[in-house]
């Protein structure tokens, strides 16, 4: 029986300003593109999407949302501070996966993202041999990261969008989201004076499992609706540790990291039963400091 096709690229998704044919924003993005962003990611073994070069049949936003929801990587491209831009961003903020941010220098941040991780780049010959490194090492830095830096993810600590998410469980988030601010205004009602309260924080587990890319994220789905207080459930690349960094190897690309955040304590014996219909295998599972 022949295996199963698997793909062994990482995928990044460029957000950029695109402009009209032939102006000086579409000569700017497709510059900075074919000069910088495609040959740096294509040496650390991306495969590259952009989204008025998607051929592909079909609605091109669901594309788009697609490619922001699940590729590995997305550089978003900030000069001119496009609306569209923006509003991707946003939503990849929302689902806590690696983002690395440029922008032209000269560009002013709107002020709720002025503080965030950002590369200020010269449009020019001389700009784009500049950037080449400095991107390099942001991209590396932002894969490896075990928690996502945003200000989405600091302010609401869960997320807000859910990777190839079903109706019925995006359902029962929202429910369960509504069931506790609900409670929460009740108990603020009662309160007779104001006393402070110890914030609650959830308990974190790194889930690491091998299998195929579709297997990896069906069992992020089953994890995050059977497993009890379980608030947050994401896939992540597989770990580089710094004796593979050394050695110049990187994860397999069939090993991933599942990111738990559960307001109930998980444990190995209640991860296995509950994707065991999975083909994926569970290497083992470690739990994070909850500060």
């Amino acid at each position: 029986m022949p295996m199963p096709e698997i793909d062994e690229k990482k995928h990044c998704f460029i957000i950029t300003p695109i402009g009209g044919d032939n102006t000086t924003t579409r000569r700017s993005a497709d510059g900075l593109i074919s000069a910088v962003l495609k040959p740096t990611l294509k040496e650390l073994g991306f495969e590259v999407h952009v989204a008025h070069e998607i051929a592909t049949p079909g609605s091109i936003t669901r594309q788009v949302i697609e490619h922001i929801l699940e590729d590995d990587l997305v550089i978003a491209n900030l000069t001119e501070l496009n609306p569209n831009v923006m509003y991707e961003l946003a939503v990849r903020h929302c689902v806590g996966l690696p983002v690395v941010v440029v922008a032209e220098n000269g560009t002013k941040l709107p002020f709720d993202i002025s503080d965030e991780r950002t590369i200020f780049f010269s449009n020019d010959m001389h700009g784009a041999v500049d950037l080449r490194p400095r991107l390099a090492v942001a991209i590396q830095s932002a894969i490896g990261e075990d928690e996502p830096d945003n200000p989405v993810f600091r302010v609401a600590q869960g997320k807000v969008m859910r990777e190839v998410a079903q109706a019925d469980d995006a359902q029962s988030f929202l429910l369960k989201k509504l069931d506790y601010i609900e409670s929460s205004i009740n108990e603020l009602r009662h309160r007779s004076a104001p006393v402070e309260q110890p914030l609650a924080l959830p308990y974190r587990y790194s889930v690491y499992i091998s299998g195929e890319r579709d297997a990896a994220r069906a069992a992020v789905r089953q994890l995050s609706t059977v497993l009890p207080g379980v608030e947050r459930a994401s896939l992540m690349p597989g770990v580089t540790t710094p004796e593979m960094r050394e050695r110049g190897e990187r994860p397999a690309s069939n090993t991933f990291r599942i990111r738990l955040e559960s307001m109930e304590p998980v444990s190995p014996s209640d991860i296995e039963p509950a994707i065991a219909h999975i083909p994926v295998v569970v290497d083992r599972v470690r739990e994070l400091s909850r500060t």
